[in-house]
């Protein structure tokens, strides 16, 4: 039992080997889901433009919205819907390239984006200049057709990349303070300047673009970051579970991921305990294995919550028995005392489970002392241990060990008992004891229960 007690977790290669692959298996579908909402930002696209055709043609002949004498040039409405057609063409390859990405399950590539999404973002400027160019009229820089910059950017951030919705940003403003510096300098006659609002106005109009590339880049980048710091605890929550197994409580794996040197090899001060049933071996040659099994989970379930309760950690099942520790891996002042009501609380606990007929009446060995250990993931990538070392532990078992010689059920040792409050109950010092292993014996206190 005592050889098999410094080690409280394992870390397989296999193990380490399922989460790397996990992690890689995240990235790619991750990036896989990014291409599927740039399938749906295209799509969104695709439709407006088509409402968009639909639109222009019917009013081109209807003009139900009463548009056509805002054209110096009936050749004006021919020229939007000609540039909604190709940009509604131009959107539907893509789609269908995406599409074809997606069926194959493939990821798009970054570059392959930005560089589609540049063009996107040429053709609101392509429209305001080409209208510019046939009516020779300043309007346009007022005319609805910019605020497609605006959504376009907007939307950028459902490709979760802050480069390309930034670098929207910046070719928006180009473009639209190009149209406006040609506007002023050779569209407008100098006499009428003073009619128009001051070519400021229109830059800071452009700036606003830049910001809001800037700002849909934010949101795209906070989004990135918030999906992989959820994926990167769930990681790190597998990984202390890997490590522990699942005697680990969950307040405990919150706290290690929030704690990130709560594994590394360091010398603590913690208490062991080690505890033991009686008379385990005569009860199981009597038994099935059915029964046997009933019987350790019966009494180590309640006893693995009164561990958990009192801020423990059950290491290790040794068949009939288990070694627990008190402030590790997470450190706590209060290990100690935790420990001891814990000790408490387990005896009252079996002898209610006896009495109540859950269990056959039972009586176990419980050993605890505190003092400085050896704490921390030991081993190489092939195979890692979290280990518990040191003389705390050899001490804690020993006194487990000597309940059988004195008939008792649980002993701590004097330096332990000096640091703790009994609340009340009867101690008896069972004098210096010499303990195997250790040259100096040790006053051994038996707490009554």
């Amino acid at each position: 039992m005592l050889g098999r007690s410094i080690i409280t977790g394992e870390y397989s290669h296999s193990n380490q080997h399922r989460i790397l692959k996990q992690e890689h298996s995240f990235d790619k579908e991750f990036e896989f889901e990014k291409t599927l909402s740039e399938y749906k930002r295209v799509k969104i696209i695709c439709y407006l433009l088509g409402i968009g055709l639909i639109v222009s043609v019917a009013n081109n002949y209807l003009d139900f919205l009463d548009l056509q004498k805002f054209f110096k040039y009936k050749t004006s409405g021919y020229s939007i819907i000609i540039w909604v057609f190709f940009f509604l063409n131009y959107e539907m390859i893509f789609l269908f390239l995406l599409k074809r990405y997606i069926k194959n399950n493939i990821s798009i590539n970054d570059n392959l984006k930005l560089v589609h999404t540049l063009i996107e973002i040429l053709f609101p400027g392509i429209l305001m200049f080409m209208l510019t160019l046939i009516e020779e009229r300043a309007v346009y820089l007022d005319a609805p057709y910019f605020l497609t910059y605006f959504l376009l950017i907007a939307i950028s951030s459902l490709q979760l990349n802050f480069r390309i919705s930034f670098l929207l940003g910046i070719v928006a403003a180009l473009q639209y303070s190009a149209l406006t510096y040609y506007i002023y300098s050779y569209v407008i006659p100098p006499g009428e300047l003073g009619s128009h609002m001051p070519i400021a106005s229109y830059y800071v109009r452009a700036v606003m673009m830049l910001f809001t590339g800037a700002a849909s880049g934010m949101i795209a980048l906070e989004i990135n970051k918030r999906v992989h710091n959820s994926f990167n605890q769930l990681f790190e929550k597998q990984k202390i579970i890997n490590l522990f197994g699942q005697q680990v409580s969950r307040e405990i794996v919150d706290e290690l991921i929030l704690r990130k040197d709560g594994l590394d090899i360091k010398r603590v001060t913690a208490t062991i305990m080690f505890l033991d049933i009686r008379n385990f071996s005569s009860y199981a040659e009597t038994r099935d294995p059915s029964e046997i099994i009933q019987f350790q989970n019966n009494i180590f379930d309640p006893l693995i919550e009164i561990i958990s309760k009192h801020k423990g950690l059950v290491n290790q099942f040794m068949g009939d028995g288990f070694m627990a520790s008190f402030g590790i891996p997470l450190e706590t002042k209060t290990h100690g005392q935790n420990a001891f009501d814990a000790g408490l609380e387990i005896i009252k606990k079996i002898k209610e489970l006896g009495a109540s007929g859950i269990i056959p009446p039972t009586r176990v060995g419980i050993g605890i002392h505190s003092g400085e250990v050896i704490t921390g993931n030991i081993g190489n990538d092939i195979r890692k241990q979290y280990s518990i070392a040191g003389t705390t532990v050899i001490t804690a078992a020993r006194l487990e060990q000597l309940n059988k010689q004195f008939s008792t059920q649980f002993l701590v040792t004097k330096d332990f008992l000096n640091m703790v409050h009994t609340n009340g109950h009867v101690i008896e010092s069972l004098g210096d004891v010499s303990i195997k292993g250790f040259e100096k014996p040790v006053e051994v206190m038996c707490v009554k229960v």
